[in-house]
């Protein structure tokens, strides 16, 4: 068998679906070929995105590639998005949604699962959102008490017929919503693995033998999954933005193959962000409904790609009502908020504690204890006086979303060692900091200038950090996966990219309160020579 699915790959590698002429010529009759397109944490990407020198994703270009792939065979093929349409730009700031909705409705998913972030703005945005869909929302563990505005619009599962073949579709969401957003009361969330196996068995009284689950859990819950619970073929994933395959940065195969507690073959696969790539797995089945051969490799949406000019048209609608957005004043400071090039890369200032605050503050009720931004993404200062949506976004360009993990007293002083490590250069990796107050001699050789760090408690108490002792830091996106040379961000555990765009979260930050005017001088300092 093992030697059947490589020859297979290596078939397809000729052509995107040659597979079905190998299945057609080697299988019989009653095997079934299935073709899974998929997308993950769009977080409102309607645009394309800068990734290093290139333009990847946008709305217009994704759906150019998908009629393309659908083209070659629309009959036994589905799209399928992961959850996390919402939030990360101006789009989801202004329309909650309503941007997105009748581009997804045009490319024709046939299932959507809810996201986390699905819930940031009640549960009413979400009801108004799924009720303009033309398409499924999925999850099947969510308690939905009947006064809810979500009663009856959320299904737990749902069968599509393929080819006169019915396939199973079962979502789950993370039950970390509860602290990573806002879904309020009336809805309870459910242990995954016992709703999986629940919603399997009535699938599978309901004579399917091809089931898919639809996750927002992240990679590592979706490898728990597949390992845990029989009767699932197919784990189509998303919530930790996890790169697979071909995509650059990725470190695991697309897809990953796991094995359930009864020795089937279970496929997992997830395809990173923002609509960047359009993951895309051929399957077949046997007649018994058991997987026999798998391939594929996500593509990336790219500037080779003509966008289509309905879209590009479509979209010119929604942009034109951002500016106005981007002037709207969203607070006040009496001084000047300090993102000068030279001293957010060498010094504490007031501008970097102001966003090691926010992102703090944002995460604190998931535990989180102490923040770490890099200078380099600093971008700007903010001047004395009104402070307006689009000078945060200047002072906050790249789009980084905030990310939380847990790492040890003794990785942590390593992070910051790396961090002042390179202020001769000027280099971003200069850190800015809340939660934690260190003691720093420039002078001293690279590796050994950090001469003391204590963690600051809500209270304003501090104790020394602990060498052996697991703490809860939340930084951006960039830092959490390696940017700025900050590689042991990578080994830390219980990483979870939140989806809150840095930016909203600053923004929200001044805006809940009367006067900007953050502390400095307290937090980064020189040893005394």
């Amino acid at each position: 068998m093992k030697w059947a699915v490589r020859l297979y790959g290596i078939l397809f590698v000729g052509a995107i679906f040659v597979g079905i002429a190998f299945h057609d010529a080697l299988v019989n009759s009653q095997d079934f070929s299935l073709r899974l397109l998929h997308t993950n944490d769009h977080h409102a990407r309607l645009e394309s995105v800068e990734v290093g020198d290139n333009l990847l994703g946008g709305i217009a270009r994704r759906k150019t590639l998908i009629d393309t792939l659908l083209a070659e065979n629309e009959t036994t093929t589905l799209l399928l998005d992961a959850g996390d349409i919402f939030q990360g730009t101006l789009y989801f700031n202004k329309y909650l949604g309503q941007a997105d909705v009748p581009f997804y409705n045009q490319m024709n998913y046939a299932a959507v699962a809810i996201g986390n972030h699905e819930f940031d703005r009640g549960q009413e945005t979400l009801a108004e959102f799924i009720r303009s869909s033309a398409f499924p929302m999925i999850s099947s563990n969510l308690e939905i008490d009947v006064n809810s505005p979500l009663s009856d619009l959320i299904k737990s599962w749902i069968i599509v017929h393929v080819n006169r073949e019915q396939i199973g579709i079962l979502g789950l969401t993370t039950p970390d919503t509860e602290v990573l957003s806002s879904p309020g009361e009336g809805i309870k969330f459910l242990d995954p693995i016992a709703a999986a196996k629940k919603t399997v068995k009535i699938l599978r009284g309901r004579g399917v033998n091809k089931i898919i689950a639809l996750t927002h859990l992240g990679i590592s819950e979706d490898i728990k999954l597949a390992q845990q619970v029989d009767g699932i073929d197919l784990i189509v994933g998303g919530h930790s933005h996890t790169p697979l395959g071909n995509i650059p940065g990725a470190t695991q195969p697309y897809p990953l193959v796991e094995t359930s507690p009864n020795g089937d073959n279970v496929l997992v696969v997830t395809d990173w962000e923002w609509g960047k790539y359009l993951g895309d797995l051929q399957v077949v089945f046997d007649g018994r409904g058991h997987l026999i051969y798998w391939s594929g490799s996500p593509h990336a949406v790219d500037e080779s790609i003509i966008p289509d000019p309905d879209f590009e048209a479509q979209l010119q609608v929604f942009q034109a009502p951002l500016e106005e957005l981007r002037n709207k004043v969203i607070g006040q400071t009496d001084t000047v908020l300090d993102g000068d090039r030279r001293n957010i890369r060498s010094i504490e200032t007031n501008l970097g504690n102001l966003i090691a605050d926010a992102i703090l503050a944002k995460m604190q009720p998931d535990g989180a204890e102490i923040a770490i931004v890099n200078g380099g993404g600093i971008r700007a200062s903010i001047p004395a006086g009104n402070i307006t949506l689009g000078q945060v976004m200047e002072v906050l360009p790249f789009g980084n979303t905030i990310a939380r993990c847990d790492l040890t007293g003794n990785q942590i002083k390593k992070l910051l060692e790396h961090g002042v490590s390179g202020v001769e250069k000027g280099e971003g990796s200069f850190p800015q900091v809340s939660g934690i107050q260190l003691m720093w001699n420039p002078e001293a050789p690279i590796g050994s200038r950090i001469m003391s760090v204590n963690v600051i408690s809500p209270d304003g108490s501090m104790k020394p950090l602990e060498d052996d002792v697991s703490y809860r830091v939340v930084t951006n996106t960039f830092l959490m996966t390696g940017g700025d040379g900050y590689e042991i961000f990578k080994q830390s555990n219980n990483q979870v990219d939140t989806g809150f765009l840095l930016s909203d979260v600053v923004a929200d930050y001044i805006s809940a309160r009367p006067l900007i005017n953050p502390p400095v001088g307290d937090r980064i300092i020189k040893a005394p020579l």
